[in-house]
């Protein structure tokens, strides 16, 4: 028999496994560096290089890219700094999981040390959560009609909302801009150290393309030509904005996206007089982007026919559908005090935060995100001796993305972004911390749903048919159709409507109908 398919996904999840990595290294300055008299500020990126999957297992290869600048003279005051990669592989076990298998691989470094051991060496530690999840995508043709009309056949349709995948793409998104010295800065003699964030990040869907927004949050320090002031900085905000190309997106689409950075770069750069006064500021994100398409699917439920016998195939389907995207903003506020080595302190020059989800749940009213949010603080000490140190802190909090009332087993996701962070100084030994994070969840539920992706075609149960009675009075039970009732009693829906005269095909318990055989023959 020919019908007509609609291709559905079936999502299939194996495996998910979550763990800590923990890199530790030891590394020599190198000759062209100067002695370590003191570290000063570290920071740094991971990349996930290469994924190889196999049966049950799967090869994670990475590296962690690190950055450091440190205190090479107490008496000029004067800064160095180094930079190195530490890379790792790691073996993970999941069973289930096959060649085949599409993987979502998500990560935080949770902490960066790097401790001086003594002048000419330090220790780079580092701890990498890691989560990865593995999953199948099968597409399942299921019946949505026939090729043919056929008076004799009855079926019954059914709409169901699924959210497919239209769009899957893993790409790097590299964006450059210029970042021009203050007419109060000196010009540069060297890059020490700097950090590019990106902040504000809107991600929409176009027709063929996904269109990026955010802002760079740039910060450098660098030695100048003043041979009063040991070191100078800078910082700009800047909007960015790139465009991906997607085949088959469209505007309408529901697009989830993981984002991270893999790299960033610092380049000095002549301005139009030759003079060292601008910065090229480049930051490279890695994206695992995924874009649904909502669609109400006609699908064949059930079929008969009153001349063959036709005997439905059935299959079980994982199906998709999205039922929410949110995004709330969770405050912070803090006063941190700093005391010790922290207190007398001239100037506060940077702050910058790395978010870590620490739990999700799902209440009464939304799904509520725990985490921290650890702050860090450059700042110039009255010291001479330290002219340049850092402050820490952890800020927990707590965030509920309102959805209303979840089916039971729903499964969702929480991407955090940092949009705000500023600290300023109230009096001599206490900041004042401002954070805006931004929580972007996107909640589905997976249903397994028995479709039709065959039917069977025979001969007639002829011995059945007799059996039947030409006229049969029925009293309506709980679950009956007019549909079910047609497929038993050899007829259609039609017919029994028509002659028990009713409106509508609704029908309700306890109804007296009066049924008659109609096969053709």
């Amino acid at each position: 028999m020919l019908t007509e398919n609609e291709m559905l996904q079936s999502m299939r999840f194996r495996s998910e496994v979550s763990l800590q990595i923990t890199l530790d290294q030891d590394y020599n300055i190198p000759d062209n560096k100067a002695d370590m008299e003191k570290m000063v500020v570290e920071n740094g990126e991971v990349q996930i290089q290469n994924v190889k999957v196999m049966q049950d297992k799967m090869i994670v290869k990475g590296s962690l890219f690190w950055r450091i600048a440190y205190l090479k003279d107490r008496q000029s005051c004067t800064l160095d700094h180094m930079e190195g990669e530490l890379p790792f592989e790691e073996l993970v076990n999941m069973d289930g999981v096959t060649e085949d298998a599409r993987i979502r691989t998500d990560w935080e470094m949770e902490d960066l040390r790097v401790t001086m051991i003594h002048s000419r060496k330090i220790s780079v530690r580092s701890v990498l959560n890691l989560k990865v999840r593995a999953f199948a995508i099968e597409e399942i043709p299921a019946v949505s009609g026939f090729s043919e009309s056929d008076a004799n056949r009855c079926q019954r349709m059914e709409v169901l909302p699924v959210s497919q995948i239209a769009v899957h793409k893993k790409d790097t998104i590299r964006t450059r801009e210029e970042v021009n010295l203050p007419g109060n800065k000196a010009n540069m003699v060297e890059m020490i150290w700097g950090e590019v964030q990106n902040r504000k990040m809107d991600i929409r869907p176009q027709d063929e393309k996904l269109l990026l927004r955010g802002e760079l949050s740039v910060f450098f320090l660098y030695s100048g030509e003043n041979e009063e002031n040991p070191f100078e900085y800078a910082e700009a905000e800047l909007p960015w904005y790139a465009e991906l190309p997607c085949s088959g997106m469209r505007e309408d689409m529901i697009v989830s996206s993981h984002l991270h950075k893999i790299s960033q770069s610092l380049e000095m750069k002549a301005d139009m007089d030759g003079e060292m006064r601008s910065v090229m500021a480049e930051m490279v994100l890695e994206i695992d982007m995924t874009a649904y398409e909502e669609k109400q699917v006609n699908l064949a439920a059930d079929v008969y026919s009153l001349k063959t016998k036709l005997t439905p195939v059935y299959r079980e389907a994982a199906v998709e559908h999205v039922l929410i995207r949110n995004q709330a903003e969770c405050k912070l506020y803090d006063r941190l005090r700093m005391p010790g080595e922290h207190s007398g302190i001239l100037q506060l020059c940077h702050p910058w935060a790395e978010i870590r989800m620490d739990r999700l749940e799902v209440t009464e009213g939304g799904i509520r995100a725990e985490g921290v949010a650890d702050v860090h603080i450059l700042y110039v000490n009255e010291d001479d001796r330290l002219p340049l140190n850092i402050a820490a802190a952890m800020l927990p909090f707590s965030c509920v993305t309102e959805t209303g009332i979840l089916p039971a087993d729903v499964n969702f996701e929480v991407q955090p972004y940092l949009d705000q962070i500023s600290a300023v100084m109230l009096d001599g030994d206490t900041a004042e911390i401002k954070m805006t994070i931004r929580l972007d969840t996107l909640v589905w539920e997976t249903r397994e749903k028995k479709v039709m992706t065959d039917i069977e075609e025979s001969e007639t149960d002829d011995d059945y048919v007799e059996s039947l009675p030409n006229m049969t009075g029925y009293v309506v039970r709980k679950g009956d159709t007019l549909f079910l009732l047609g497929k038993q009693f050899c007829t259609t829906a039609e017919e029994i409507q028509r002659i028990n005269h009713l409106e509508k095909e609704d029908v309700s318990e306890g109804d007296r109908l009066l049924i008659m055989k109609h096969m053709a023959f």
